[in-house]
C-alpha cells in the first residue's frame, strides 16, 4: 500500500489535529502507512501514543511587521513569512529533506502551503484538505478576502506579483517548478473541504469536493439542562474582548445557560457561575445539549456552526477574526443566524440574546436547513475523507 505524509503548518486551532488524526487512523486501517508532520510540538505525543511516526513541521520566520487587515491570500502568506526568500529557502530545503526521509506517496497538506510548493515536481500526489479558508477562491489575481470592500485588481495583482517573485527567488536551486501564478501554489490533485458548502467561507465554488464536517460531539465533559426555561448554549474563548459582557448578557437573560469556555480555571468558572448559568473551563460533549437547545452562541468556527445547522438551533455569533467573520456572514446570509460585528459597538447583549430567541423567522430558518441535512452522519465524512485520498492514490 501507499505511504501519506499529513502536513499542518498554519493555523493554532485545534481543529487540524482533530480533523487529520481521524483521517490518519482511517487511512491506516485501509493498510495505508501514515506520517505525520505537526507544526505544533504539544500535540505530537499524543501521535506517537496512537503508533503514528511524527516530525516537527518546517516552519518560516515570522517577519518583523504585518499588514493588520490583509486584502488577499497572498497578503496573508507575506504576514505568514514568504516575503522573506531566505528564511522561505530553508523551509523548503527542510520539507525536501523530510520527503526524502519519507518518501511520501501523497502529501495531505492541511492549511501547508510550504509543503505544497516543495512537493512541485517530486513524483506524489498532492491533497489538500480543511474548512475553505485555508484554500483561496480561485482567481488570477487571487480575489479580495472581504467581498463587501473595495480592492483595486491592480493592487491584488500587485500582492500576487509581490508573493510570487519571493518564492521564485527562495526556489532557485531547490526546484525548478516555481509557480508563475499565485494560483499555482495551491495545485493539487484533490481539494477536500470538510465543511458544508454554506458554511464554505467563501461561499459554494467549483473546484473542490465537499466531504462535510467531522464528527467530534462525544469529546468534552458531560453538561445537562436542568430546567423547563429558554436553553442557550455558548461556546466562548476567555481572550474574547467581549467575554465579560457576554456572560454578564446571558446572566441577565433569565433563561437557563450553559458556557463553555476552555482556558478558565475551575476557580473563575465557579466564581462566574450562578442559579441560572453554568460555566464549564473546557470543551463539553455537544451532541444532547445542542439537541436540547433554543440558541447557541459562538464565535462561528465551523464545527460548531456546523452542529447547530444539523440540529436547527439558531446562532447568536461573535466573530474575533476574519475566518469566523465570513462564515458567520454566511450563516447570516441563510437566514438562521445574527452576528455582532467587532469593528461596531457591542449590543446589550441580554437584550440582544432576547430578542434573537423570541425570533420565529430564524427558528424557521434552522428547522428548514435542519431538514435539508436530515440524516447527515458526521461519523462518514472521516470515512469519506479517507475514501477519496485513496482513490486519488489510485487515479492513473
Amino acid at each position: 500500500m501507499a505511504r501519506v505524509l499529513c502536513a499542518w503548518e498554519f493555523g493554532g486551532d485545534l481543529g487540524h489535529v482533530r480533523r487529520l488524526m481521524p483521517i490518519a487512523a482511517a487511512l491506516r486501517a485501509a493498510g495505508h502507512s501514515v506520517v505525520l508532520a505537526f507544526r505544533d510540538s504539544s500535540f505530537l505525543e499524543a501521535a506517537l501514543g496512537e503508533g503514528f511516526p511524527g516530525f516537527v513541521a518546517p516552519l518560516l520566520r515570522a517577519p518583523p511587521t504585518v499588514s493588520p487587515s490583509p486584502l488577499s491570500f497572498p497578503d496573508i502568506l507575506l504576514n505568514l513569512g514568504f516575503d522573506d526568500p531566505a528564511g522561505l529557502r530553508g523551509a523548503l530545503r527542510a520539507w525536501r529533506s523530510l520527503y526524502e526521509l519519507v518518501k511520501p506517496d501523497l502529501l495531505l497538506a492541511d492549511y501547508a502551503p510550504t509543503a505544497l510548493l516543495a512537493a512541485r515536481g517530486l513524483p506524489m500526489r498532492r491533497v489538500t484538505i480543511g474548512t475553505g479558508f485555508s484554500l483561496p477562491r480561485d482567481g488570477d489575481p487571487l480575489p479580495a478576502l472581504r467581498p463587501w470592500a473595495r480592492a483595486e485588481e491592480g493592487v491584488l495583482r500587485a500582492l500576487d506579483d509581490r508573493l510570487v517573485n519571493s518564492i521564485r527567488a527562495a526556489m532557485h536551486g531547490v526546484s525548478r517548478e516555481a509557480p508563475r501564478h499565485a494560483r499555482e501554489i495551491f495545485e493539487a490533485n484533490a481539494h477536500l473541504l470538510c465543511t458544508f458548502p454554506e458554511i464554505d467561507p467563501f461561499g459554494p465554488r467549483d473546484g473542490v469536493e465537499y466531504v462535510g464536517p467531522q464528527g467530534d460531539a462525544a469529546t468534552g465533559v458531560e453538561a445537562h439542562w436542568s430546567s423547563a426555561r429558554p436553553r442557550v448554549f455558548a461556546y466562548l474563548k476567555p481572550r474574547y474582548p467581549r467575554f465579560a459582557a457576554a456572560l454578564a448578557g446571558l446572566r441577565a437573560l433569565g433563561a437557563e445557560a450553559i458556557v463553555a469556555a476552555p482556558g478558565l480555571t475551575p476557580e473563575e468558572a465557579h466564581a462566574a457561575s450562578d442559579a441560572t448559568l453554568r460555566v464549564v473551563p473546557a470543551a463539553v460533549r455537544l451532541d444532547a445539549i445542542l439537541r436540547d437547545a433554543n440558541l447557541c452562541v459562538a464565535h462561528a468556527g465551523p464545527g460548531l456552526a456546523a452542529r447547530a445547522l444539523v440540529n436547527g438551533i439558531p446562532l447568536a455569533l461573535l466573530p474575533m477574526q476574519l475566518e469566523q467573520f465570513l462564515v458567520a456572514q454566511r450563516l447570516k446570509d441563510g437566514g438562521s443566524a445574527e452576528l455582532s460585528n467587532p469593528e461596531e459597538p457591542a449590543p446589550e447583549f441580554a437584550s440582544w440574546f432576547r430578542a434573537l430567541l423570541e425570533r420565529d423567522d430564524l427558528r424557521r430558518a434552522a428547522r428548514d436547513r435542519a431538514q435539508a441535512l436530515r440524516g447527515y452522519s458526521f461519523d462518514e465524512a472521516t470515512a469519506r475523507a479517507a475514501r477519496r485520498i485513496g482513490s486519488v492514490l489510485t487515479d492513473s
